[in-house]
């Protein structure tokens, strides 16, 4: 295995690890709204989290990949990654992500979008696009938020259903 490979595979580790950062620290501001999507995008964009740091690192990095020296020189794409593992240990080490636990509806809808990007960037590295792969990991990283609200919104879908059949159950048996 090559230089180049070698940095493109920890490319797509390190967007991984920013992502599921991200996605914790999205989750818990979500949390903190009850859930609601509407209450979180009002959220987002009176705090301009929605063009943060912590967001324009990774589209920044994107662009990055996107030249030519990128996809010359491995060494640029070793100091992208660089890069991208600091954000991810920024994310990491903040203390609004600490402050508060993930419920089992969060950690859930977390599992489901790491699962659909990883899907994602599987398909493309196995069809040696390995530095498009973790193209494709930044831009989802960049748009964390987005995921977090399709996501939610399915698994809210899903869990209103069970709540609905929960209380019909309750209900037949009161009488």
């Amino acid at each position: 295995m090559d230089y180049q490979s070698i940095t493109h595979i920890s490319l797509v580790v390190a967007g991984f690890l920013a992502l599921a950062m991200m996605l914790r620290y999205d989750m818990v501001m979500l949390q903190q709204k009850g859930y609601s999507n509407k209450k979180f995008m009002q959220s987002l964009h009176s705090s301009d989290e929605t063009y943060s740091g912590k967001r324009i690192v990774p589209m920044a990095a994107l662009v990055a990949c996107a030249s030519t020296y990128a996809r010359e020189s491995w060494m640029v794409v070793a100091l992208i990654t660089i890069a991208v593992l600091a954000l991810a240990i920024t994310v990491m080490f903040s203390k609004k992500a600490k402050t508060q636990k993930l419920s089992l509806r969060g950690i859930v809808t977390i599992l489901i979008v790491l699962a659909v990007v990883a899907a994602c960037a599987a398909s493309l590295f196995t069809a040696k696009f390995t530095l498009e792969a973790g193209m494709l990991v930044l831009l989802f990283t960049s748009f964390s938020y987005v995921l977090l609200l399709g996501t939610n919104w399915i698994v809210g879908l899903f869990s209103k259903k069970t709540n609905n059949n929960t209380q019909s159950i309750n209900q037949d048996e009161e009488i």
